[in-house]
C-alpha cells in the first residue's frame, strides 16, 4: 500500500465493486501490465480476490482482510471530503 497507485486500485474498487483488468487499465490510464504488476502484489498480500470467469481476471476487495476496516474507514473519510470540497 506504499504505492498511491494501489491505493487509488483499493479506493476505486471501493466505490464501484468488481472489475475487470481492462475497466481498471482504462479507468487509470496505463499498460495492463503495469496494472497487473500491481494487482498482483496486492492479491498476493491478500488485499484483492482475483477471480476468473471466461477469459476475464476480475479483481474486487477482500472484505475478510485484516485490514479491510481500516481502509473502509478511510475510504469514508476520502469520500466525505470530496463531497465537502464539491459543496465549495
Amino acid at each position: 500500500m506504499s504505492d498511491e497507485l494501489r491505493l487509488n486500485i483499493l479506493f476505486y474498487l471501493y466505490q464501484d465493486g468488481e472489475k475487470c483488468v481492462c475497466s481498471l487499465t482504462e479507468y487509470f490510464a496505463t499498460t495492463q501490465s503495469a496494472l497487473s504488476y500491481h494487482l498482483k502484489i496486492l492479491t498476493d498480500n491478500g488485499l484483492l480476490i482475483k477471480r476468473q470467469e471466461a477469459v476475464w481476471n476480475l479483481y474486487s476487495l477482500n472484505k475478510e482482510h485484516f485490514m479491510f476496516p481500516m481502509l473502509k474507514t478511510i475510504f469514508k473519510n476520502q469520500i466525505k471530503a470530496q463531497i465537502n470540497t464539491n459543496r465549495k
